[in-house]
């Protein structure tokens, strides 16, 4: 995806179609369900057991679910507007949905619409995160609350720390180039800032997190709709019922 403002990019492009395939996560806004990383593969929904793939084998971890490069139909498609659909039957998660997508151009800037629909006859959990990558870390401005204590394999302890003086100084604005950024958060708020464009986001993501690579020129700045491995935490997630719908919105403008 491609996305500037008088020429100049917001968030960061491939430079080929090559440098897409070897790392598409971080370029434009890849939709990941369920996010980040799942211990093991493995969660347990109402004393079932389900399994996801296996894509991340050094830590043992699912990651990043299997949406980002599903076949989304276009539904709708005009100057300013792009409506788009995939219909889950059980192969990129294993509760049937339906996910809808708009994309919109206002007079504001960009807006993203997500709706994700229980098509199935019975509860599902749903937690998704946007990966949303920006072309330059010179200035960010994050809204964190507390971060998460993880293991050697990227989870959660459980465990909530203090933010350290850098992150402090993330939530006041910092320039990233250079440093690196990793990590998981609460969110204290919903709007972030790089540069001269706000990212603001819908109340219903509660966690940020935040990633440059070793301190690259771009930051991926991660709205999130519970914590990482929220399939396998109380509370991580929220449960649709059978014909229940939830949506979620993003926005990126200039200041």
């Amino acid at each position: 995806m491609r996305l500037a403002f008088h020429g100049q990019p917001i968030l960061r492009e491939p430079v080929s179609s090559e440098d897409l395939d070897k790392n598409p996560m971080v370029y434009g806004i890849p939709f990941l369900f369920p996010p980040n990383r799942t211990d093991g593969g493995r969660f347990s929904f109402e004393g079932k057991e389900y399994r996801l793939p296996v894509n991340e084998p050094q830590w043992n971890n699912h990651i990043h679910g299997l949406f980002a490069d599903a076949p989304f139909e276009v539904v709708e498609e005009g100057k300013d507007r792009l409506l788009t659909k995939v219909e889950n039957k059980g192969n990129l998660f294993p509760f049937p949905c339906r996910v809808e997508m708009l994309d919109l151009l206002t007079e504001k800037g960009f807006r993203r619409e997500t709706r994700i629909i229980n098509t199935g006859s019975g509860r599902m959990p749903v937690e998704i995160a946007f990966h949303t990558t920006f072309a330059s870390g010179e200035s960010v401005q994050v809204p964190l609350a507390l971060r998460w204590e993880t293991d050697e394999r990227y989870l959660p302890t459980g465990r909530m720390l203090a933010l350290s003086s850098w992150e402090e100084q993330l939530c006041l604005g910092a320039d990233t180039r250079g440093q690196i950024v990793s990590g998981f958060y609460t969110a204290a708020g919903h709007t972030a800032q790089i540069g001269d464009f706000l990212y603001t986001v819908s109340e219903n993501f509660t966690d940020w997190i935040t990633f440059n690579g070793k301190g690259q020129e771009w930051i991926c700045l991660e709205p999130q709709s519970g914590p990482v491995n929220g399939l396998n935490l109380p509370g991580g997630c929220t449960v649709l019922e059978p014909g229940e719908e939830i949506s979620f919105w993003q926005e990126i403008r200039k200041n």
